[in-house]
């Protein structure tokens, strides 16, 4: 059984987060993992818990504070299915979960890639380190939403998750494309 944190955000490997943790339970969860032992962030929404989450572990704790909160920034290691949830672990006050690590994709394909380039290039981004470019870097970098980020963790062949951000820089296109119209007609007027 490892710990849990259940959160309305999605966290991927290689992705960096800052967390505030105030309620006595992600105190005690941060007092037991301080030392970077990993746990796990599950996406839940509306009280639903997602079927897979990510285990983290905190890189770097920020402030902590008299009244026992502290700031920490987590990291993403490794998507992971969640086969099981206890709302109490034994002794703890936070929850747990019995999980199966899955296959992390590590490889963005030639076609991924070059779609990424042209995409940041036309927002005019640059990709913020070198290539070769992981599948998870280029998802990070796309801003994906809580609910497209979990549909990627779901996804178990590379090859489909490649083509499932191929079609998520599509659509972030399309959308470019339409905010610039309307401007572009707004100013028209």
């Amino acid at each position: 059984m490892i710990a849990v944190f259940p959160l309305n955000i999605t966290i991927l490997p290689e992705e960096t987060v800052a967390l505030h943790l105030f309620e006595p339970r992600y105190r005690q969860l941060y007092a037991d993992h301080k030392s970077g032992k990993e746990f796990v962030i599950l996406y839940q929404n509306k009280g639903i818990n997602s079927t897979h989450g990510a285990l983290v572990h905190i890189e770097k704790v920020i402030d902590e504070f008299p009244d026992g909160t502290v700031d920490v920034i987590v990291k993403g290691v490794q998507v992971v299915k969640i086969l099981s949830f206890e709302p109490i672990m034994q002794g703890k006050l936070y929850s747990g979960v019995e999980i199966e690590k899955c296959k992390l994709f590590t490889n963005a394909s030639d076609r991924l890639v070059t779609s990424f380039t042209n995409y940041l290039t036309s927002i005019q981004k640059r990709a913020n380190k070198p290539a070769p470019h992981s599948l998870y870097y280029v998802a990070n970098r796309l801003q994906l939403s809580h609910e497209t980020k979990n549909e990627l963790m779901r996804i178990t062949d590379e090859k489909l998750a490649n083509t499932f951000l191929i079609n998520e820089i599509r659509f972030l296109r399309k959308i470019r494309e339409q905010e610039a119209s309307l401007n572009h007609n707004f100013h028209l007027n």
